[in-house]
């Protein structure tokens, strides 16, 4: 009997980056697979597939109309978003029923380590005491230490609550932290039902020990924690920016912080690499991190890891649990913004 064919066309990603040699036989022993090169796929080979393929693992959607695939039920991006309803016909997708899922539970859990550590490394000082000590000026247990705190039972606050967020619940489920959300996408209901409090954003902001910044970018929210927000946010909490600092009012995080309003952990900027002479590069109480909360060896292979599983999973035709399921709701809001009329 043969087996269905599969687009394999990773490219930006490597193939060797994002799946270990035992979920490459896998992916193999369940598919015919098509192309599995690190170069883009070349339109004449992807136009004598096409009648037969019945899915596209891509790093992202360049492979034309999806209506000229005849027999396609899956689309399983490998870059960690989903694609634009500029690129990809979501309408049709639906319609037919064609599985589009992303790969961004893939990172979930290094990213909320990362932050979990961010959290941890400024409320306790651990950077600056490190440095301290090199010098010989560490601050020895017999001294006050000014500023320092724990995380247990602090007010938690979570800007966004996909999967990253989840991910880093479990992480400080331990230190007994109340936790309240500001996510317009979700009900009220639901998260509380998650064990979370949902909150606005001025109250989460005014009140959390903890901030972090962990919604997916859109047009919508676009520096939607402006400065006037920023503001409210009291002198002993730490600001942690993990997701896209699209949604912060970058120069005016930069001034505040400059100023020593509050602690921050960053790892994401508007432009990466940050230039050399970037003034935030020179505020008190930050520690920075060069956005690799995610993009690491353990993570990256989780990638290939879901996607098998998941393509197994349609394949057989049963549902995908592992990755990112494209929901109708957020593709019409992205289509609105991305035409202007969000």
């Amino acid at each position: 009997m043969s087996k269905p064919k599969v687009i394999l066309d990773p490219a930006f990603r490597r193939l060797e980056n994002i799946f270990t040699p035992v979920d490459l036989d896998r992916l193999h022993s369940i598919a015919d697979v098509v192309w599995g090169k690190n170069e883009e796929m070349p339109a004449g080979e992807l136009d004598a597939v096409k009648s037969e393929v019945v899915a596209i693992i891509t790093g992202h959607w360049r492979h034309g109309d999806v209506s000229s695939y005849p027999n396609l039920r899956a689309v399983l991006e490998v870059s960690g978003g989903l694609p634009s309803p500029d690129a990809l016909d979501y309408q049709t997708c639906f319609a037919r029923g064609i599985r589009v899922l992303s790969c961004a539970p893939a990172f979930g859990p290094a990213v909320a380590e990362l932050a979990f550590g961010l959290a941890i490394a400024s409320s306790r000082q651990i950077v600056s005491n490190h440095e301290a000590f090199r010098k010989g000026e560490a601050n020895w247990s017999h001294v006050d230490d000014v500023g320092t705190f724990t995380l247990y039972g602090k007010q938690m606050g979570f800007i966004g609550f996909g999967g990253l967020a989840r991910s880093l619940k479990k992480l400080l489920m331990p230190f007994e932290c109340p936790i309240q959300v500001y996510d317009p996408w979700l009900t009220d209901r639901y998260l509380r039902d998650q064990g979370v409090e949902p909150v606005d954003l001025e109250t989460l902001l005014k009140t959390s020990r903890f901030i972090f910044v962990l919604a997916v970018p859109s047009a919508s929210n676009s520096a939607m924690i402006d400065r006037q927000l920023l503001e409210t946010i009291p002198s002993d909490s730490v600001f942690l920016l993990m997701s896209r600092s699209h949604v912060v009012d970058f120069d005016a995080l930069t001034e505040l912080l400059l100023e020593g309003r509050f602690k921050a952990g960053i790892d994401v900027y508007p432009n990466e690499p940050l230039p050399m002479e970037h003034p935030i590069r020179q505020a008190p109480n930050v520690i920075f991190s060069s956005h690799r909360a995610g993009a690491i060896g353990d993570a990256l292979l989780n990638i290939g890891h879901i996607v098998v599983k998941d393509l197994e999973a349609v394949l057989n035709g049963l549902m995908p649990q592992y990755m990112q399921v494209a929901q109708p709701e957020f593709i019409r809001l992205r289509a609105a913004e991305e035409s202007g009329n969000g």
